[in-house]
């Protein structure tokens, strides 16, 4: 499934800290308005800039890291329940190295990878890109959306062009999204899908420490979902710069994930990150920031994780159950807010053309006793 991106389903109730709220109906209205009046294309039930994830992978020759920030649309999963993000962990075996998801519950039921490392220390992440045909390889013994794409490349690839060689055994209909790579050496790739129905390899240059990839195609830069696709690519890298001067600190990924981070409301063509994280590939250890906060981190050695088996955590478990609440307050605050941009301004002018209407009418019926 196509990271940032998924089918519009019903109405549902939403809880929070003892309110809930039903904003489905007047969502859907204010993203009409806002589309039209921003000139920017509806794709997927939502104005393409809120299609937002960001990843990229960093090293300094010694320590390499892959960041991403998951970034929820009205159209996405999480938007409903924005601390609903998971991590799936699938222990190792003879044949598969052990490994862990981060993603969420499809239709409360069905895991969703959208991000992931393993024992190897070799991390993938997805964003969405514009979608595209692709030429069917029924010869490839697997089909991506039948088989199970990323569990496979975690199960079986330690390095970026083994992940590569993974997902070229897979044959796709069509593609919605890239995958960037990075493995414990500090090597890094995307794979993107072509206009022409194959996919295309960018690696990170030998010259530069970072590679950074948005929701422009990264083979074909011009096809994009939204302005904001440069803008943060380029905040990423310019956040990341001081890795060529030999900081390798941790702190750097974190300030890239802030710098690409939004929290912004749906109605007015924003979007909002649900999660951020740091794989940590030399080290094993994945570092999560629910709904922006960086100043309390989901620590997991993948390590201590795996001796558990087969398991899932839900992100929120990990945190004071009181700053979820507050983070959960704040989205919804953001939300609703947007919709009150849209919606009175429009209260205001059906409030004055009503007024004018009645004082018409009275107008006229005076004239007419007169």
């Amino acid at each position: 499934m196509a990271p940032c991106r998924s089918p519009l389903r019903r109405s549902l109730p939403v809880s929070s800290g003892g309110w809930s709220l039903r904003i489905v109906p007047l969502a859907l209205l204010s993203t009409l308005i806002a589309s039209a009046a921003s000139g920017e294309p509806i794709a997927s039930g939502v104005p393409s800039d809120r299609l937002s994830c960001t990843s990229f992978a960093v090293t300094d020759g010694t320590r390499a890291f892959l960041g991403d920030s998951e970034d929820a649309g009205m159209s996405h999963p999480l938007w409903a329940d924005p601390a609903g993000g998971y991590a799936f962990f699938r222990a190792a075996s003879p044949t598969d190295y052990g490994r862990v998801h981060l993603g969420w519950l499809w239709q409360r039921e069905h895991p969703s990878f959208q991000a992931g490392m393993n024992d190897r220390g070799l991390a993938y992440a997805l964003t969405a890109v514009p979608e595209t045909s692709m030429h069917p390889h029924t010869e490839r013994p697997f089909v991506h959306g039948r088989d199970g794409l990323f569990d496979w490349i975690l199960r079986r690839a330690a390095t970026v062009e083994e992940a590569i060689e993974a997902t070229l055994q897979f044959s796709f209909t069509s593609c919605g999204f890239q995958i960037q790579f990075a493995d414990a050496v500090g090597r890094s790739a995307v794979v993107s899908p072509t206009s022409d129905g194959e996919f295309s390899i960018t690696h990170r240059r030998p010259a530069s420490t970072t590679l950074v990839a948005s929701t422009f195609n990264a083979a074909e830069p011009d096809r994009a979902l939204g302005r904001d696709s440069y803008r943060r690519h380029a905040q990423a890298t310019e956040a990341l710069s001081e890795f060529a001067e030999g900081a390798p600190t941790r702190e750097l990924p974190i300030k890239a994930l802030a710098a690409v981070g939004r929290r912004g409301p749906y109605a007015l063509n924003r979007s909002y990150t649900v999660y951020s994280t740091i794989y940590d590939l030399t080290r094993l250890r994945v570092t999560v920031f629910l709904l922006s906060l960086y100043d309390a981190p989901v620590t997991i050695d993948l390590r201590d994780a795996l001796q558990q088996g087969d398991h899932r955590i839900e992100l929120r478990a990990a945190l004071p159950e009181d700053r979820v609440r507050a983070a959960i307050r704040t989205y919804w605050l953001i939300q609703a807010s947007g919709f009150a941009a849209i919606v009175i301004p429009i209260a205001a002018v059906l409030t004055g053309l009503g007024f004018a209407v009645r004082s018409f009418v009275r107008h006229r019926r005076g004239a007419r006793h007169a």
